[in-house]
Formats: structure tokens, C-alpha cells, sequence
């Protein structure tokens, strides 16, 4: 998946990363960063992702499964132009 080269675009370790790999505890992730992760995989992956949710997210394996179970963005609605009455 992507998220780990995220992650190491954002000056993580990719080498160091497991499944169980705690986000505050072992990488010392703290709560801006994991907004700023957030908004990275948003943009990189398409989907959109509740940040008050994903506060929540503990390890980079939970992080995973969050990312997958998260919605596609929508589409953008092009305007149509002026309406005719």
C-alpha cells in the first residue's frame, strides 16, 4: 500500500515501520502530525477520512485497516453554466 512510502516521504523509516508499529509511542507521532498524515493520505489515496476518527487510529496496522475501510472522495460536480429561465 502506499501509506508506507507516505510515511517515509514525510521522513519516517519505511524500514521500521511494522503492523504493530505504534504511531504516538514509537515514532512519536503527536496529534498535528497525524492531521497532517491525514490530509497526506487523502490527497495521495483518493478516500476521505474523519480526523476525529482517525485520533483514534493506534498503530500503523489499525492506520492500514482505516485507510481501507475509508470512503472514495467524491467526484467534483462541474458547473453546468448559467441556467436559462
Amino acid at each position: 500500500m502506499e501509506l508506507m512510502g507516505l510515511l517515509g516521504e514525510l521522513g519516517f523509516d519505511p524500514a521500521s515501520i511494522e503492523n504493530d508499529t505504534r504511531l504516538r509511542d514509537d515514532l512519536a507521532i503527536d496529534s498535528t502530525e497525524l492531521v497532517e498524515i491525514a490530509v497526506a493520505i487523502e490527497r495521495r489515496v483518493s478516500v476521505s477520512i474523519d480526523t476525529g476518527h482517525f485520533q483514534a487510529v493506534d498503530t500503523f496496522g489499525e492506520m492500514v485497516d482505516f485507510v481501507r475501510a475509508a470512503p472514495a472522495k467524491a467526484a467534483p460536480v462541474e458547473a453546468a453554466g448559467p441556467v436559462e429561465r
